[in-house]
C-alpha cells in the first residue's frame, strides 16, 4: 500500500517547485473520517452453535449480528492476525494479470465501540512481510515496510492520520509526517482504508451492507455449505455467496459514500462477494469479490484471507508506536 504512496509524495513535491508545498498538502489531505455505522448488542443471549449454524443457511444478516455481538463481548484487548490479500485498484492490474500477493502481519486495538461513550480509540499497525507494490514506471523506489495509524490524539497518536516507515532512506526523512488516512494517494494503493483493517470492522462493512441490502428487499444470496479453507488455516467456514442486482462498488472508508461515476463503477465494481464466515469463532476470515463481465468473463477484483489470528494478544507497549513501527 505504502510504496506508490511515498513516490507520489515525491514526484509531486518535485514538480512542483517552488510552490511545491501547497500542491503537496493538497494532494495529501482527505475528507474528515467517515462516520462509522454502529451495531447495537441487544444484550440478549447469543444463539447456540446449532442456531448460529441455521442461520447461515436462513438468515446471513442475523448470523453476522451474532458475529458481532460475540466479538464485542469477547474480544476487548485487540488482535493480531497475518493478512492475505491481492486485490485491482483502479482496474490495475489488468485483467488477466493477477495481483500482487500481499501478506501482512497487523496488530489492531480500540476498533469495538466503548460501552460507555460508543466511541472508538482505533490503533492499526501493519508490517509487510511481502508483496508491498512497487511505483509502476520507475526503476528506484523507498523500500516501505510498515505503517501506523492512530485515532488518539498528540503526543500518544495522530489524531485519525496514518505514518509510514521505510527501511532504506531514500527520500527524506525514513518516516514519514503523519498524512489523512483518506488521502487521494491512499485510495490510490488499496480498496479500503487502513483504519477498517481489522476483523471487527470487516465484519461490520459486510453486516451493514447486507443489512442494507435486505432492507431495500434486494438481497439475494446462496448457501454454499461448509468448507476448510486452507488459507485460513485449515478453519472450518460457512461459505455464503450474495450476487449483486446491479454492479456495486464499495465505500473507501467504512461508513463513507460509495463512488457512482460510470467510470469508476467499471473499474472497481463487483457482482458477487463471497464471505467464509469460521464456524467455530464466527468470524470472517474470508472475502473474494469477482466481477462477472457482459462477455461472460469473470474477473477476480480483490481476495483476502485472515489467519494466525489471535483474539488476546498481549502487545509489547511500543506495538503502536513509530518505534515499534520500525522493528
Amino acid at each position: 500500500m505504502s510504496r506508490r504512496l511515498v513516490i507520489g509524495i515525491v514526484l509531486t513535491a518535485l514538480l512542483a517547485g517552488g510552490g511545491g508545498y501547497a500542491g503537496f498538502a493538497y494532494f495529501m489531505r482527505g475528507s474528515p473520517l467517515a462516520v462509522t455505522p454502529t451495531h447495537t448488542d441487544s444484550g440478549g443471549k447469543l444463539p447456540s452453535q446449532a442456531e448460529f449454524d441455521a442461520l447461515a443457511k436462513s438468515d446471513p444478516v442475523k448470523m453476522l449480528s451474532a458475529g458481532l455481538t460475540r466479538y464485542e463481548r469477547e474480544v476487548q484487548g485487540g488482535s493480531r492476525f497475518t493478512f492475505e490479500m491481492q486485490e485491482r485498484v483502479k482496474g490495475s492490474p489488468k485483467h488477466p494479470e493477477p495481483p500482487p500477493v500481499q501478506v501482512i502481519d497487523v496488530c489492531v486495538r480500540g476498533d469495538v465501540p466503548d460501552p460507555a461513550t460508543a466511541t472508538t480509540a482505533i490503533e492499526v499497525v501493519m508490517k509487510w512481510r511481502s508483496g508491498a507494490k512497487k511505483p509502476a514506471g520507475l526503476s528506484i523506489a523507498a523500500e516501505i515496510t510498515g505503517s501506523l495509524f492512530s485515532e488518539k490524539p498528540a503526543p500518544d497518536g495522530f489524531g485519525g492520520k496514518v505514518v509510514m516507515w521505510q527501511r532504506e532512506k531514500r527520500f527524506g526523512k525514513p518516516v514519514s509526517d503523519p498524512m489523512d488516512a483518506n488521502s487521494t494517494p491512499a485510495q490510490g494503493q488499496s480498496r479500503y482504508c487502513i483504519r477498517d483493517a481489522g476483523l471487527y470492522r470487516t465484519l461490520l462493512r459486510t453486516h451493514e451492507a447486507w443489512r442494507s441490502r435486505q432492507d431495500a428487499g434486494e438481497f439475494k444470496y446462496q448457501y454454499l455449505g461448509t468448507e476448510i479453507m486452507e488459507k485460513a488455516d485449515g478453519r472450518e467456514c460457512h461459505k455464503i455467496r450474495r450476487i449483486c442486482v446491479r454492479t456495486e462498488v464499495d465505500a473507501f472508508e467504512l461508513g463513507g459514500k460509495a463512488a457512482n461515476d460510470p467510470k469508476v463503477v467499471a473499474n472497481e465494481g463487483f457482482t458477487e462477494v463471497i464471505v467464509y464466515i469460521d464456524r467455530e469463532r464466527w468470524l470472517q476470515v474470508g472475502s473474494e469479490l469477482y466481477r462477472t463481465e457482459p462477455d461472460g468473463t469473470k474477473v477476480t477484483l480483490g481476495t483476502y484471507f485472515f489467519r494466525e489470528v489471535d483474539l488476546k494478544p498481549t502487545f509489547p507497549t511500543d506495538t503502536f508506536t513509530v518505534e515499534g513501527l520500525k522493528k
